[in-house]
């Protein structure tokens, strides 16, 4: 009986284990994708917890990775294709960072696959 109260614990552990590798995973994504992408170095300050949203449509998809083409803070940056109906789930997260001899914080939110295959919009 002892070993069958510890299963719900196992799990809770299991899944938390889980969402912080993929926490990692999105911040690396990131990380990486400025770092080659970027026009100038910046500093990155923080990054939000990774959460997911069914809010963002299709066609504010493509109205974000439009916008990106012509973003300042970045190179035309290579977006993962991704076309999955009109609301998919996605994952996102925010990231902080200042910009060289700016004393200001800004902050840029990616937009995720949910399988985290690659970065598809960003704002």
């Amino acid at each position: 009986m002892k070993s069958l109260s510890r299963v719900p614990i196992i799990i809770c552990a299991l899944l938390l284990l889980a969402s912080c590798g993929k926490q990692q995973k999105a911040k690396s994504m990131v990380k990486e994708f400025v770092n080659e992408n970027a026009r100038q170095e910046i500093d990155i300050r923080s990054f939000s917890d990774l959460d997911s949203t069914r809010v963002i449509s299709d066609s504010l998809i493509q109205d974000l990775r439009q916008r990106a083409k012509s973003d300042p803070l970045f190179k035309s940056a290579p977006l993962s294709d991704f076309s999955a109906g009109p609301y998919p789930t996605l994952l996102y997260i925010r990231m902080r960072y200042q910009e060289p001899g700016d004393t200001l914080e800004a902050a840029k939110t990616f937009y995720f696959d949910r399988d985290l295959t690659g970065i598809i919009a960003f704002k």
